[in-house]
């Protein structure tokens, strides 16, 4: 596979904690009967580890006291050793997994790795797992022994994964793979060298925030038929990679405590600093069926990563750790010992097919977060799948064994039309399949009996009993009854002063749209009885303000009628924008007089925070916001990777004493990047206090002129600054501001709209003139133009055809029709 060079992978890493998380960890979860006060703990490696590197996940209590070697029967060391963990999740640890190689990718030497593992074994009575019993391997990221150098961050992480592996499967052989450093190009070649070398189990415990080109890496960790799994983070809400790449098993956290009142014995809560979420960039796999994620969701499972119920480790004396990293390895070796995986299946799907057999495979973790987010699933802890603990922790080994499985197969058709139903949801236990334009759908499923249910909007649900074979397709027809439907019937009108009907779209809440008639404004929808909709009322020409409503259905029809006004940019036929203000360009080279600059410097090691905003376009990049000329500009692209930008360019004071309708406007053109922010604030009272009048965060990109109200600037002195963060990003490029009165006016005159067809019914795309105005129809023939009241003498024009001219009585504030065909 090619190696993916010089990318601008993970440049924001050295930011991570202030700009890239949108929410800080909340406090940590503890079950009940365990220390609530928060542990002092310490990153095994450092939160910043640079550009194109990762962070390991580890994290070691600094609270408690270390002591060497094998200690006293009558001392056991802190925090939970392997006969909690086999207990607290059930696992097979005595009598599964005997010669099975469990691979650990870390990064840089640990060359007291197996003089570590060993004491820790021997504390815990565990067999001997060394080089000379053939139990132990450690190579380096090609297979030699060539290893890199030491690095005591990543060999705390190593001694904790080594000890993970132990704990849970003590008969399991481990392949330590230490990569030459902690690059994402190291780490991946490692994982394929463990693969190469037979691992069928291989762990991450590393990772960093998401990055586009990520995707350039995932063909290392997906290998069907071996389970990979990746550590999903320790800084709460929010994704990491390579949990979220194709083919891993994405594992999250919790905190485990013990509970003689309940039947398990334990207790288990979201830990707050296990990561989760939506992945910004990777698919998502057939087999996740939550429904807040449009891409892949983590995590999948999990098991203890708190550090304040933390595991016991032996790394130069006996410590504590906490984690994801923790939970890493220990899912892994669970996996061992389940069995070996199937060939060329996906491992990372056994839990969610095991729990549509058998939920109770896994323990439902359903209370603690790790922060807010919506939906809140996605970081607390619930019945069922959620992100933080994905589907659950082990309860024995069921959940990580493959289930062999069978496809149902059919097509949905309509019982009145039998024409096939696109859109249909296929179901069973929460596992989905949606039907085509063709009606047909096909859901994998374990083998075993079913029951299916299709549903749709506008017709009845159905279900039916399948029976599906091992490795076979069954065939499910199914015909659905369609729900009966009532009218919706309105005109949708300009409301900024002409009051004319528009032409627009409609489109309801299922999906159902039409247009208006573009003379009248009048449409008509059938939509399902007894139900409630939302309507999306949108005008097809440029320059109204789209507008939402809300209709609730009985049996009989419903008029809803729709005003739709102007868009502040005031760019609608037959508008006008008045200005009284001031205008500002940026043609002189320099910040103009009054203006500022200021840079905040956030002192990151190895970064610049220089240049901000300039008036010399460095980058050599085109006035693209509407303007002409110089422009002012943040160019974060063409500073490069080593600086980082955190700039304001601020105005001089407008006195907005007279103003009625006071309003800034400028030309944009911000290209977006997924850590950087551009910002628009005023302050009323000298800058003392700002607020934000025009936010935009992440990749969306802006070009052209932007016009924002600001009603609260109306009678007051208002200075304006325009705020840009970044790092290695794009740019924004802002020109002609201008600050003052500015109001959008309707103009004296009427609406001519009609269509332009051949001789054969078909639409033109044509030129249409009247009174010095001209405008150009869509490919259906249909046009819209302004013109002063009167009789117009309008011309129509199209390629290959004769033209065409017709005389509109023209009245002020109305529409006129007008088609045209030409031969």
């Amino acid at each position: 596979m090619a190696r993916a060079r010089n990318r601008r992978w993970w440049t924001v890493a050295a930011l991570a904690a202030g700009i890239v998380l949108a929410t800080a960890p909340a406090a940590a979860s503890v079950p009940s009967g365990q220390d609530t006060a928060a542990p002092a703990t310490t990153r095994s490696c450092a939160a910043d580890p640079g550009p194109g590197k990762v962070s390991c996940f580890a994290l070691r209590r600094t609270d408690i006291r270390s002591s060497k070697g094998v200690l006293p029967d009558a001392v056991s060391p802190s925090g939970f050793g392997p006969g909690d963990l086999q207990a607290a999740y059930a696992l097979p640890s005595a009598t599964a997994g005997d010669g099975v190689a469990v691979a650990i990718v870390d990064a840089y030497d640990d060359p007291t790795a197996e003089s570590d593992l060993a004491t820790y074994r021997a504390q815990y009575g565990l067999p001997p797992c060394t080089t000379d019993n053939g139990c132990f391997r450690k190579v380096d990221q090609r297979g030699g022994t060539d290893y890199p150098v030491e690095n005591t961050g990543w060999a705390g992480e190593i001694s904790l994964d080594l000890d993970m592996v132990s704990a849970a499967c003590p008969n399991c052989h481990i392949l330590l793979v230490e990569g030459d450093d902690n690059s994402i190009d190291a780490l991946a070649a490692s994982v394929d060298q463990a693969v190469a070398m037979g691992a069928k189990y291989v762990s991450n415990s590393y990772g960093a925030t998401e990055d586009p080109g990520e995707g350039d890496y995932d063909g290392y960790y997906h290998h069907p038929g071996v389970v990979v799994t990746a550590s999903t983070g320790d800084n709460g809400y929010g994704t990491s990679y390579p949990a979220t790449a194709e083919g891993v098993v994405a594992v999250g956290g919790t905190s485990l405590g013990r509970d003689a009142g309940t039947a398990r014995g334990w207790t288990e809560s979201v830990w707050s600093g296990a990561g989760s979420g939506c992945s910004a960039y990777e698919d998502k796999p057939s087999w996740q069926t939550d429904s807040g994620c449009e891409k892949r969701a983590v995590a999948d499972v999990s098991a203890v990563a708190d550090p304040n119920t933390g595991v016991a480790v032996y790394y130069n004396g006996w410590k504590v750790y906490g984690g994801t990293s923790a939970s890493a390895p220990l899912i892994a070796a669970t996996y061992a010992l389940a069995g070996a995986p199937a060939a060329d299946t996906e491992p990372a799907s056994y839990p969610y097919n095991a729990a549509l057999v058998d939920p109770a495979a896994l323990n439902d973790v359903t209370s603690g977060s790790n922060g807010t987010c919506t939906p809140a699933y996605l970081c607390g802890g619930g019945p069922g799948y959620d992100g933080p603990t994905g589907l659950g922790t082990p309860n024995g080994v069921a959940a990580f064994t493959y289930k062999a499985t069978g496809t149902v197969t059919g097509t949905v058709t309509d019982s009145a039309t039998h024409e096939p139903v696109s859109g249909v949801e296929i179901e069973a236990r929460g596992r989905k399949a949606t039907t085509g334009a063709d009606g047909k759908y096909a859901l994998r499923l374990p083998a075993g009996s079913w029951e299916v249910t299709a549903s749709r909007r506008a017709y009845q649900a159905k279900t039916v009993a399948v029976s599906v074979t091992e490795g076979g397709s069954t065939t499910q027809d199914l015909a659905l009854d369609p729900v009966p439907t009532v009218s919706v019937t309105g005109t949708v009108t300009d409301g900024s002063g002409h009051g004319w009907g528009l032409y627009a779209t409609v489109t309801a809440s299922d999906g159902t749209t039409t247009h208006t008639d573009p003379a009248t404004g009048r449409y008509e929808l059938d939509l399902l009885q007894n139900e409630k909709y939302t309507l999306h009322v949108a005008a097809v020409d440029t320059g109204y303000t789209a507008r939402s409503l809300t209709v609730e259905l009985g049996t009989e029809a419903v008029t809803a009628d729709v005003v739709l006004t102007v868009e502040a940019v005031c760019t609608a036929a037959g508008y006008r924008a008045t200005r009284n203000g001031t205008v500002q360009s940026f043609d002189g080279g320099q910040a103009p007089k009054g203006w500022r600059v200021a840079d905040v410097n956030h002192r990151q090691p190895g970064y610049d925070y220089k240049p901000g905003w300039q008036f010399t376009n460095p980058g050599g990049r085109v006035n693209a916001t509407g303007g002409e000329g110089n422009f002012a500009v943040v160019d974060s692209d063409h500073s490069g990777q080593h600086a980082i930008q955190d700039t304001t360019l601020t105005s001089p004071t407008f006195d907005l004493a007279g103003a009625t309708a006071p309003a800034i406007t400028f030309g944009t053109d911000l290209h977006g990047a997924v850590n950087s922010t551009a910002t628009v604030e005023t302050s009323t009272d000298g800058g003392k206090t700002w607020k934000s009048v025009w936010h935009k965060a992440g990749t969306p990109n802006v070009s052209g002129p932007v016009v924002v109200d600001l009603p609260d600037a109306a009678g007051h002195r208002v200075i304006v600054r325009f705020h840009y963060t970044g790092n290695w990003s794009k740019w924004w490029e802002i020109d002609d501001v201008f600050v003052g009165n500015r109001s959008c006016d309707p103009v004296a005159g009427g609406m001519v709209v009609g269509r332009v067809t051949d001789g054969s019914g078909a639409g033109l795309p044509a030129t249409v003139t009247a009174a010095g105005s001209t405008t150009h129809g869509d490919t259906d023939g249909r046009y819209r133009l302004f013109t002063p009241a009167g009789d117009q003498s309008v011309t129509a024009e199209a390629s290959g055809h004769t033209p065409a001219t017709k005389t509109a009585a023209v009245t002020a504030d109305h529409t006129t029709r007008l088609d045209f065909t030409l031969s």
